[in-house]
């Protein structure tokens, strides 16, 4: 099976983090775990701006999801 992420992409990262934060914040949930709403806005912040980070210093960049673009 081979997956089709583009590791370069600002985009797919963002979504991939988002994702994740809702995943674990969704199973702290149903295993009784009280996440302050707060902590969650916290985390998936900082995510964000560390994608926005490596974004603006070109390491991720946004036109890598057009595969027609040369």
């Amino acid at each position: 099976m081979k997956l089709n992420f583009n590791y370069k992409s600002a985009k797919a990262w963002i979504t991939l983090v988002s994702a994740t934060v809702a995943g674990i914040l969704g199973i702290l949930t149903a295993l009784g775990v009280t996440v302050p709403a707060d902590t969650g806005s916290l985390v998936t912040g900082l995510a964000t701006t560390v994608v926005s980070l490596l974004s603006a210093f070109g390491i991720l960049t946004q036109d890598m999801d057009n595969p027609n673009k040369k």
